[in-house]
């Protein structure tokens, strides 16, 4: 009762929720009379796992293609394939968004950087703002689901469950969502009478590929390597950062080598950020757990004698919630310890749960009133807030009905991972 007080007052006050985390779980824990130096020792072990190492990597190589011009390449090479069917330039943002979030694993990063581009081409043609601030927020939120997804190793880390199973379970649901964006742009342009992008020729097809060659290679490089089992996320993303250092410096050369250092100082100070957050979120689920509060929450639920569909329901919707108001690495470390033991219970794969949990956070983050997506799309396509809400409306209706059928239809999440 102590720490969930604790936990919301901190939490309304406006303290930053790793602080919010650590200092509620530290006052609870002194009504039991466990020290501080506990505390301190379950941080550390907390953050001390060798997938852990793969978001530093992770995050030092995203920000090494961002920078080094990948993302126009990639954009460029997708509107050249689809920019000429009716709702090419949306469905060419939403692809993008797709190979974007295989480099940055993060959802903000992948509205800023292709939000940059897209959304004035997008005016430009006549496409409404709130239509389009709407779409990138959605597609965005693909860069917690596609892998390497950051949020979707802290759910691996919590949940004991291996991090290249829960990567390539998130492929098949990923492009389903991706799918469903396109037909939705496809079926919006159509009605709107949209004009085309003009039909390239072969021989513009053909540069604009060779120009995207290499950033079209790192996912598969990665995602290759972790699926056919050559390396581990942790050694796939080590890889990266020295695939994403030779294109960037010696083949696409927009960055140089002083630049590296300026690049890798911003890659410490967030994954410092992320780091911390897991610190302080293992302390509050061991504590959870040394209280017994999982399995005290899954007797309640599992008494109740509802349905598995009612009770995945339910937690689907506290998941969403959560999502709007909270980090999505913190809510996965403190809600995977109260959920994982109710699915599994009434027979849900923990490794389909996590995408499901994913999904849901995904949804969140462009959900109003918190939704970090909203604001980062409002800030980068320079449109008030109350407009990039309105026009994310009917994507996230489209999102939840993605998320039900990634629920009830497990197959979508395992059937790479069988």
């Amino acid at each position: 009762m102590i720490l969930f007080l604790s936990f919301v007052v901190l939490l309304a006050l406006g303290v930053p929720i790793a602080i919010t985390t650590g200092l509620a779980t530290i006052i609870a824990m002194s009504t039991d009379n466990l020290g501080l130096t506990t505390a301190v020792q379950r941080m550390f072990s907390g953050v001390d796992s060798f997938s852990l190492m793969a978001i530093p990597f992770f995050v030092f190589s995203g920000d090494i293609m961002l920078k080094g011009g990948a993302s126009k390449r990639l954009i460029d090479f997708a509107n050249k394939l689809f920019g000429w069917i009716t709702g090419g330039l949306p469905i060419t943002a939403i692809i993008s968004s797709m190979f974007f979030a295989a480099l940055s694993g993060s959802s903000p990063a992948t509205v800023a950087g292709v939000g940059g581009v897209m959304i004035p081409n997008l005016i430009e043609k006549n496409y409404p703002k709130k239509f389009t601030v709407g779409l990138l927020c959605a597609a965005g939120s693909l860069g917690i689901i596609i892998p390497p997804s950051i949020t979707m190793m802290s759910y691996g880390v919590v949940s004991e469950q291996s991090i290249s199973r829960l990567f390539i379970a998130a492929v098949i649901p990923g492009i389903f969502i991706g799918l469903t964006l396109m037909i939705y742009s496809y079926i919006y342009a159509r009605i709107s009478k949209h004009e085309k992008v003009p039909f390239p020729t072969f021989k513009e097809v053909l540069i604009s590929f060779k120009d995207a060659f290499f950033s079209i290679m790192m996912p598969v490089i990665i995602l290759g390597g972790i699926y056919l089992g050559f390396a581990t996320p942790t050694e796939a993303a080590a890889v990266a950062i020295i695939y994403s250092l030779i294109i960037s410096l010696f083949i696409y050369k927009e960055i140089k080598p002083g630049d590296v250092l300026i690049i890798a100082k911003k890659s410490v100070i967030t994954s410092a950020m992320i780091m911390f957050v897991i610190a302080t979120s293992k302390l509050f689920s061991w504590y959870l757990t040394f209280r017994q509060v999982p399995l005290k929450v899954a007797d309640v639920v599992l008494a109740l004698e509802s349905s598995p569909f009612v009770i995945l329901l339910v937690i689907n919707v506290i998941l969403l919630f959560v999502g709007m108001i909270m980090d999505s690495s913190a809510a996965v470390l403190i809600l995977t310890p109260l959920f994982l033991p109710i699915v599994t219970n009434i027979g849900v794969n923990p490794i389909h749960f996590g995408v499901i949990m994913i999904v849901n956070l995904a949804i969140g983050m462009l959900t109003p009133p918190f939704g970090l997506n909203l604001f980062v799309a409002s800030g980068i396509g320079n449109i008030s807030i109350s407009d990039v809400i309105k026009g994310s409306v009917p994507f996230i209706a489209l999102l939840i009905f993605d998320l039900m059928v990634i629920t009830f239809v497990p197959q979508l999440s395992l059937l790479l991972v069988k």
